[in-house]
């Protein structure tokens, strides 16, 4: 009994360690007017590492004001996002403000969007993004399977040979 509680124990503690959640610092988009409005293209949010395969989800907000203490606040124009993810991975979330990514390899991301803006608001944006890792399940390989039926062949081999004698 000792020993079962033990392996849960463990199991419990490396799922625990293997997910986490971070806000990422918020970005100011000053954006590009052009003749048929203003627009942003490809704004880092920011950057993040995987150590390990992961799976990835997060979002992003836009603020509508900046709030300077005092009851001082500045109204900011309103945001359309027509992406946000990594650049070039494909994103499983159909969301503009949502991005999903299953099993990404360990290395460094960073996190883009792009977008319009409109409104009377002053001219740019304040982005905030959330996002949450959390370990990719492992795929076992053929050999595996292979070598778990094997054992399980071998346990009921011995137990046939037991019930004869």
């Amino acid at each position: 009994m000792k020993l079962k509680s033990l392996v849960l124990a463990l199991g419990a503690a490396l799922i625990a360690g293997a997910a986490g959640a971070a806000t990422l610092d918020p970005v100011f988009v000053t954006p590009t007017v052009t003749p048929s409005g203003s627009s942003f293209s490809d704004v880092v949010l920011g950057s993040f590492t995987l150590t390990q395969a992961s799976d990835v989800t997060g979002s992003v907000l836009a603020a509508t004001t900046i709030s300077f203490g005092n009851g001082f606040t500045v109204p900011l124009q309103s945001v359309n996002f027509s992406f946000a993810g990594l650049n070039g991975v494909t994103d499983l979330d159909a969301s503009a403000t949502g991005f999903h990514f299953a099993n990404l390899a360990a290395g460094t991301y960073q996190l883009l969007a792009s977008g319009s803006l409109s409104g009377a608001g002053f001219g740019g944006a304040v982005f905030s993004t959330t996002v949450n890792v959390a370990a990719a399940a492992a795929v076992p390989e053929p050999a595996t399977y292979a070598l778990m039926l094997a054992g399980i062949a071998a346990v009921g081999f011995v137990a046939r040979r037991r019930r004869r004698d």
